[in-house]
């Protein structure tokens, strides 16, 4: 009875010695095997005129995993792209782009889509006076508006036909702006078909409240044509003793860090020096400056 009693202990013995064996090299195995590699996306989409980093944190989904299972990712995962700025640009060209990610001899690749689908900044009259009975084909309304974006324009489009120019009465006037990615701008802007109530030399005197369609001037200025040159006069009070020349101050800012900048120059310049100040809201990893990645800009009147 001893014995066999002994001999049951020495088979759950050795059963137990066993098991513990087979959890120790289980246990050896997990621990052994490297993490695996998940990409958040197989797909990137980023606006013209951003500049995109690409980076673990924002590429490698290390959810759930341990702090030595993203240490080691880190420390083996390879990261590399094929995005180039546009010739004499801080940001891409609109394109197809690449990012690889080399892990364990092993490489992955998501794609970047580069677009434009933002449609152009107008700058357009509030309202433009012509006199009755004018010739309306010979007002040339184009060189009243004002269109800005990072890619080529093709040419503004006027409808007049709404204005009856032998009738005295207020008339709306359709702008349509398109890019060359057939993003579209479309605004409207008010004639008045006014009497001539005072001699003029001229067959026409346009007088227009200028208004940016993003930002509203701190003061009204009126643009008068007279012998085909734009004469800008201080409209305050009624009173019109001031005249200054019409400025454009092109503008870019973050929505992230608030960060403004403006130029006299053009929206490029603007640009440039929006891409050279780093997003203090932004996160920085491994180095990398990190740029505005949500931002609006405009064209304003001073």
């Amino acid at each position: 009875m001893i014995y066999k009693y002994f001999k049951e202990c020495k088979k759950l013995i050795v059963l137990i010695t066993l098991l513990g064996m087979l959890i120790g090299m289980l246990f050896f195995i997990t621990k052994a095997t490297p993490p695996t590699l998940v990409l958040k996306k197989k797909k990137i989409n980023i606006e013209y005129g951003q500049t995109y980093y690409a980076n673990f944190k924002g590429l490698v989904d290390t959810t759930g995993m341990s702090k030595e299972e993203i240490c080691y990712l880190k420390k083996n995962v390879s990261i590399t792209d094929n995005l180039q700025n546009e010739d004499q640009k801080s940001y891409p060209a609109v394109g197809k782009y690449k990012i690889f990610i080399k892990y364990n001899n092993k490489l992955s690749t998501i794609q970047i889509i580069c677009k434009d689908t933002l449609a152009p900044v107008l700058a357009f009259p509030k309202n433009v006076d012509v006199i009755k009975e004018s010739d309306l084909e010979s007002i040339d309304f184009k060189s009243l508006i004002i269109a800005t974006d990072l890619s080529p324009l093709k040419e503004i489009q006027i409808d007049t036909s709404q204005i009856d120019i032998h009738r005295i009465g207020e008339y709306q006037v359709k702008v349509f702006v398109e890019d060359i990615y057939k993003n579209r701008r479309e605004k409207e802007f008010k004639v008045n078909v006014i009497e001539n109530k005072q001699e003029t030399t001229n067959s026409q005197n346009n007088v227009n409240k200028i208004e940016s369609e993003n930002n509203k001037p701190n003061e009204d200025i009126t643009i008068s044509q007279s012998n085909g040159k734009n004469n800008v006069k201080d409209h305050l009070d009624n009173d019109h003793q001031q005249t200054k020349p019409q400025q454009m101050v092109y503008w870019y800012e973050c929505y992230l860090c608030g960060l403004y900048v403006d130029s006299n120059v053009s929206l490029e310049d603007a640009k440039k020096k929006f891409d050279q100040t780093k997003c203090t809201d932004a996160i920085e990893f491994s180095g990398i400056e990190w740029r505005h990645s949500r931002f609006h800009y405009g064209i304003n009147h001073s």
